[in-house]
């Protein structure tokens, strides 16, 4: 019996030694997918990357020589089989989430299409009440993009109709909420300015469905390497009736950001959405900025903006309003201080109240008081003011050593399907490895251009006269001059 149980004993150290074995040899081969991966993710500093290889080697390396010991005790074994479990668990944990966030990485980032959104608008009063209503009768539109066949099958598909093309859009928009019988289709950009210029317009018409078309663009180099060279973006805030992101939209946010790696500064300027200025290629009457965003989408915005403060502008980010809300709730909420000596309510928001001083708030408030513009004396500007200052408190909390290791997935996460932006993956996980790799901190600035109010007519509207504001001509000139000195690099 005695040998019998020894003999037992014995198989049993032997089936755990070789159990001890594999799991030590499939220890070492998630060893080496983890390091691909983080290799992969290039958002570690290669004196980051050694050390934990070394560190992986020893333990591994320690590991193996117990477990290839003949003599090393059977509770010791157990006790390495446990930590190397363990270890396994957290190496495949990480694996699935570095692969997550490369996915997102390569899905979000380097636009490659653009979305254009089109309204099927009728008048309120009419008889259409759904697409086979419009069922072979015309449908009176415009070409704001060169190509209008993938727009027309898009449409074709839902409906069978009559395309008619006319020359201007705010006619259409106008002559349908006075038409019974009118049916037009228009960029959902187009229309949300309309409702935007005049209150009472959703009032007038119904919109019967929507079209989507999506379209693939050519991305160009920019040859920049931005952990080394200045670079400027442009940063559009568009405030959109879903999670979509159309190409022509209205843009209610416009700051410019010139970021110089070397100096560690960033410069913010604000522009007010209803600054009067000429739009790039167009001559007669000014416009609001807004309205650049659709006319000509977000090169039209670029591009005039780069003749106003005379700027190359190589990179952009488009971004809804709920952007601004998973972010801020990612990264843990912020710290916002309302500057003025009385509490007020916000009001898109009616649930968030800002009191004197440092006001503790989550992603929804944070959105509230970027967009508050009534409780001021200066309303408008007083919003650029809060948005910069929102910006700036999540870069700052973003770059923070704490917030950039551990929630590192969850910030990209957060954005997924909110912005739009033409930097590249290589561009963001390279910044991302520089501050890693110095955890410095970045001096954040602001300068804004200011004007005076009127009311003028506009590009797109010339035969009304809306509300614009006149450019301040020493305001942009300041402003170029702090770009100029933030854009310096350090052997100018």
């Amino acid at each position: 019996m005695a040998k019998k149980e020894k003999k037992n004993k014995k198989e049993t150290n032997k089936l755990l030694r070789n159990f001890s074995l594999v799991l030590w040899i499939v220890s070492i081969i998630f060893m080496f997918l983890l390091g691909y991966f983080i290799y992969s993710a290039n958002v570690l500093p290669l004196k980051y990357f050694l050390t934990i290889v070394i560190l992986f080697v020893i333990l591994m390396s320690i590991h193996g020589i117990f477990i290839l010991n003949k003599k090393t005790r059977v509770w010791l074994l157990i006790v390495l089989n446990i930590i190397a479990f363990c270890f396994m668990s957290g190496e495949a944990f990480a694996i699935i989430k570095i692969n997550e966030t490369l996915a997102f990485l390569r899905n979000n980032l380097g636009a490659h299409f653009e979305t254009n959104i089109y309204n099927i608008v009728v008048n309120k009063e009419s008889s259409y009440n759904s697409l086979d209503d419009i069922k072979n009768l015309n449908v009176l539109t415009v070409k704001d993009i060169e190509d209008m066949s993938s727009v027309e099958s898009a449409l074709k598909k839902k409906v069978e109709v009559n395309l008619e093309y006319k020359e201007n859009v705010v006619d259409l928009l106008t002559e349908v909420s006075n038409d019974k019988e009118m049916i037009i289709l228009v960029n959902s950009g187009n229309y949300d300015a309309m409702v935007q210029n005049d209150e009472d317009y959703e009032g007038k018409v119904k919109v019967l469905d929507t079209i989507s078309v999506v379209t693939e663009i050519e991305m160009n180099d920019s040859n920049i390497n931005v952990t080394k060279d200045p670079f400027v973006v442009y940063l559009s805030g568009i405030d959109t009736r879903s999670n979509s992101l159309p190409s022509r939209s209205l843009s209610d946010v416009n700051i410019i950001l010139a970021v110089n790696p070397n100096t560690k500064n960033i410069l913010m300027i604000h522009i007010p959405r209803d600054y009067y200025v000429q739009l790039h290629g167009t001559t007669g009457n000014k416009d609001k900025l807004t309205h650049a965003g659709t006319i000509g989408g977000i090169e039209l915005s670029m591009s005039t903006i780069e003749d106003l403060l005379e700027i190359e502008i190589p990179y952009y980010v488009r971004v809804n309003f709920n952007a601004v809300v998973n972010l801020v709730d990612a990264i843990g909420g912020i710290n916002i201080n309302s500057d003025v000596n009385y509490s007020f309510t916000c009001w898109t928001d009616r649930s968030c109240k800002f009191d004197p001083g440092l006001n503790y708030v989550n992603g929804k408030c944070a959105l509230a008081f970027a967009r508050e513009r009534h409780a001021y004396d200066t309303g408008d500007r007083h919003r650029g003011e809060n948005q910069e200052q929102v910006i700036e408190l999540i870069i700052d909390k973003v770059t923070s050593s704490s917030t950039l290791i551990t929630n590192y997935t969850n910030i990209l996460n957060a954005l997924n399907g909110t912005f739009e932006t033409n930097l590249t993956t290589d561009d963001i996980t390279s910044l991302v490895k520089m501050q890693i790799d110095d955890m410095a901190s970045w001096q954040i600035s602001s300068v804004n251009v200011d004007g005076t109010g009127a009311y003028l007519p506009t590009y797109s509207y010339p035969s009304q006269n809306l509300y614009v504001m006149n450019p301040n001509v020493e305001t942009i000139e300041n402003a170029i001059n702090k770009l100029n000195e933030v854009l310096e690099t350090p052997d100018e």
